[in-house]
């Protein structure tokens, strides 16, 4: 066997080997909520009873991860990350002797499931010590980290007290000093400002502003900047955003089959949130207000009611109360204390100490809730008639009831002397539950989420997931230290903000240090202050801000962003379709509104930078950028440009910043508009094809584009040159041989060129079309007819030089009715060079007009805007 050949296979055997290994990698949360609620009830119903720990047909078992792996004697029952190869697939999808399950074959749906699961690496989750511990004791849960109660920590002793600026400070410096580390300098004040408006109200500070802070010299000075924006209107704006991406808000309901899909006032649950935050609603009483707020308002003001978007604004699952409810706990639950109780829907908690009982007390408190039919607040829900208590759905299956589950808190929380539920549906009982002061995850778990915001991760880094398989703190006497002063000044979310952006910790330079960085990689003992890109929302504000263009206006109605002309609201506002997101929105990663987000992905992918080059929105804020007022004032270059980053950065530049923009800007000057613009090979156009000469006669361009043809004018037939269009699959001749239609294509370079493609008459009337293949070197280089019919276009070996135009021509033969047709085809030049493109196709192709380059200072306030200066916090 060749050298060659024995490398090849042990190349192979690596990657194979790789893709094992990468599938036996830990699987996401997002992996294993899949399996908990997809895959095991799956199992379970169809599976277990065969193939389980009391009986195993064949020998196989199916209720670990390990049993199917190790499969039988015949083989392996899975092979993460190909279902093809997996013999449980062949068995489920009937492909081979063995079936499963043998009476009836599962839906399709359930069948994709498995290969689902399987190609993603089949997730399991790990095997969790009895009663989830270690010890096995069944009670042990009970000293779990977030179940013990939020008490007020001593001060830890630290060596640099010189540094700490209040009680936060203490527990970052002694975990520092415990290794040996200390914090980071100060951010400079421009930074620090910077930092703080984006971080408060999501909004940049104006030059003035940034210079007025740099030369206040007053000790309180940055204390006066934080209270005055706390105090903003736009504080509540930027903050409403992370709660909404916790609530899954959305301003529609997904698919529904033929019912009006839109949450028409959606918007007032946004706004509520908004209003709440600005006027420091207590957080006590913002939680309870949206789970319970038709038993609090007073008949002279329910703009409370409101609030109860927070459970009726998510998906609708086609209208199935079970799938509703289970959305409400989860959005409950893990919203507000951190707890998967959705986990125990069909079976008991594997890890966290939530039996399917407790699940299905909750689900019982949402199922006597009732959703009126009220045009004036159709956001709420009310207690029906008639509370009642449910069956447990044994194994999830509503069909199959076991024993009845009384209305009530669960019993992690709540311990064995809980009380049942006994007003109405017992949904304010559950608020009251949820925010009451012994209650040890509620403060907890918001503190967390505002801590996380602030620094890029949180001090617990599953921000919605405070049970046994949670990490711990990495500091958690700080943890209960927000949580209890959170409680103790009575809720305030502001006073919680005050205390993070007055300490130090938060006011540090986020410059990294080599010594810190070989302790503290993930920086999880905070030495520095993470640097952190503008979330979608925050980037789009600030380009509507810098160019002058942002609308201020606080609430109201949403508005489509895509929509043209382009609305100047914040972003927050924009409409959020759950069924039909936005590629845009995708593409930057905003909350899935599906579902309760913990925390958002963050993403580097080619799409947000093409954004920045050359979407629609951001050609038009340039436009109004160095259109404004102010910098069209300015003559003089330097000027303007010392402007322009007083507008962007918020900064003057430096001297060899301006060296180097001016530079730009008279260089750039200096070249022809048309040297900037985009060469295409192609031009679309009509003429006359000379048949005494072989050649074509005449050439005019199309005039008219409609973005999807090209032809006279919008309607047709155009008076002056009829029914001639060309659209990316064939077109139509004009009526007579003077307008025979014509795609151009000019050779960029020397060579010898093949054509391949097909020409097709659909109509089943008229005398068809006849096209040609001419060369302006050699004339006609293939000819074709197609009546009712179709014709394959293949020429090899015409001979060009760089500049030579290869015309493919259509006309109407005798008669200019029905003539219709359809001519796609592909070009190859040889030899092929390189970095130069040798393909070319009719119908990818296809395009409209060039854009017109960007004048020179548009194209310089591009490069500043997609500097990292502009799209991170610091």
């Amino acid at each position: 066997m060749s050298l060659c050949r024995i490398a090849l296979i042990a190349l192979m055997l690596c990657c194979w080997n790789l893709r094992d290994a990468v599938a036996e990698e830990a699987p996401t949360p997002a992996a294993l909520e899949f399996f908990e609620k997809k895959v095991r009830p799956l199992l379970v119903d169809h599976c277990y009873e065969c193939h389980g720990e009391k009986k195993q047909r064949g020998g196989l078992r199916v209720d670990t991860r390990e049993f199917l792996l190790k499969g039988t004697d015949n083989g392996p029952g899975i092979i993460p990350g190909r279902p093809d190869d997996s013999r449980l697939m062949h068995a489920v999808r009937y492909e081979d002797e063995l079936k499963m399950p043998p009476k009836a074959k599962l839906p399709q749906e359930s069948i994709d499931i498995l290969a689902e699961w399987i190609k993603q690496g089949a997730a399991w989750p790990a095997a969790a010590p009895t009663a989830g511990t270690k010890s096995g004791d069944p009670l042990a849960w009970k000293s779990h980290w977030s179940l013990q109660p939020v008490r007020k920590p001593a001060l830890p002793a630290v060596k640099n007290s010189g540094w700490v600026r209040n009680d936060v400070d203490y527990f970052i410096l002694g975990k520092l000093e415990e290794q040996g580390l200390t914090p980071s300098p100060a951010a400079d004040r421009r930074t620090l400002l910077r930092r703080a408006y984006f971080d408060v109200t999501g909004l940049p500070p104006s030059f003035a502003e940034v210079q007025a802070f740099e030369q206040d010299t007053r000790p309180d000075a940055y204390e006066l900047v934080i209270d005055r924006l706390l105090a903003s209107p736009h504080y509540g704006e930027r903050w409403a955003r992370h709660w909404l991406d916790v609530a899954r808000y959305a301003d529609t309901k997904g698919y529904v089959f033929q019912e009006d899909r839109n949450y028409t006032q959606a918007f007032t649950y946004r706004d509520w949130v908004v209003k709440s935050l600005n006027n420091d609603l207590p957080y006590d009483q913002f939680l309870m207000k949206q789970i319970a707020a038709d038993q609090l308002v007073t008949d002279g003001d329910q703009s409370d009611l409101a609030a109860m978007g927070f459970l009726t604004l998510g998906r609708r699952f086609l209208n199935n109360i079970n799938d509703i409810i289970d959305d409400r706990i989860d959005v409950v639950m893990r919203g507000t204390m951190g707890m998967t109780v959705n986990c125990a829907r069909c079976h008991d908690h594997k890890y966290d100490p939530i039996p399917t009982q407790d699940y299905y007390s909750l689900y019982g408190v949402f199922a006597s809730s009732d959703e009126p039919k009220d045009g004036n607040f159709p956001l709420r829900l009310v207690d029906s008639p008639k509370p009642h208590n449910v069956q447990i759905f044994v194994r999830g299956n509503s069909g199959n009831r076991g024993a009845e589950a009384p209305r009530r808190f669960i019993l992690a929380v709540a311990g064995e002397q809980r009380k049942n539920f006994e007003k109405g549906s017992g949904r304010l009982e559950l608020a009251q539950a949820i925010t009451n002061a012994d209650n040890p995850l509620t403060a907890r778990v918001f503190a967390n989420r505002v801590w996380g915001h602030y620094f890029g991760a949180g001090l617990v880094n599953t921000p919605s997931d405070f049970g046994l398989r949670s990490s711990p703190p990495t500091h958690p006497e700080l943890l209960d230290e927000l949580a209890r002063e959170f409680m103790d000044s009575k809720w305030s979310i502001k006073q919680l903000h005050r205390r993070i952006l007055l300490s130090a910790t938060y006011q540090q330079a986020s410059f990294s240090r080599p010594e810190a960085e070989k302790v503290d990689s993930e920086n999880r003992l905070v030495w520095k202050m993470n640097r952190r890109r503008l979330e979608f929302e925050g980037l789009r504000d600030n380009l509507l801000a810098v160019s002058g263009q942002l609308d201020p206006t606080i609430g109201g109605p949403a508005v489509q962003l895509e929509a043209t002309p382009f609305p100047k609201r914040r972003t927050l506002y924009g409409f959020i379709d759950r069924q039909n997101l936005p590629g845009l929105f995708r593409t930057f990663d905003l909350a899935s509104p599906d579902t309760h987000t913990p925390q958002r992905f963050t993403t580097t992918v080619p799409q947000q930078a093409l954004f920045m080059l050359n979407s629609p929105f951001l050609m038009e804020t340039l436009t109004q950028l160095v259109h404004r007022p102010d910098v069209v004032a300015l003559s003089d270059i330097n000027e303007r440009i010392r402007l322009i980053y007083q507008l962007i950065y918020s900064r003057q530049p430096s001297s060899r910043e301006l060296e180097l923009g001016a530079a730009y800007i008279q260089a750039a000057q200096d070249v022809p508009p048309a040297e900037l613009a985009a060469a295409s090979p192609w031009q679309y156009g009509y003429g006359e094809f000379d048949t005494a000469a072989s050649r074509l006669k005449d050439f005019h361009p199309i005039p008219k584009w409609t973005g999807k043809s090209w032809q006279g004018q919008d309607q047709l037939p155009d008076p002056q040159i009829g029914w001639v269009s060309l659209n990316a699959n064939g077109g139509h001749p004009g009526n007579d041989l003077q307008h025979a239609v014509i795609r151009r294509w000019i050779a960029p370079r020397d060579g010898t060129l093949n054509v391949r493609g097909r020409l097709k008459h659909p109509a089943g009337e008229g005398d068809g079309v006849l096209s040609r293949v001419i060369s302006s070197r050699s004339g006609v280089a293939g000819e074709w007819t197609a009546q009712k019919s179709e014709a394959s276009t293949k020429v090899e070996g015409i001979v060009v030089q760089a500049g030579d135009q290869l015309d493919f021509y259509t006309d109407c033969r005798t008669s200019p009715s029905h003539d219709s047709f359809e001519w796609t085809f592909k070009l190859r030049l040889e030899p092929s060079a390189p970095n130069q493109q040798s393909e070319w196709s009719s119908q990818a192709d296809f395009q409209g007009p060039p854009p017109s380059p960007l004048p020179v200072w548009e194209r310089y306030a591009q490069v500043l805007l997609m500097a990292n200066e502009f799209v991170f916090v610091d």
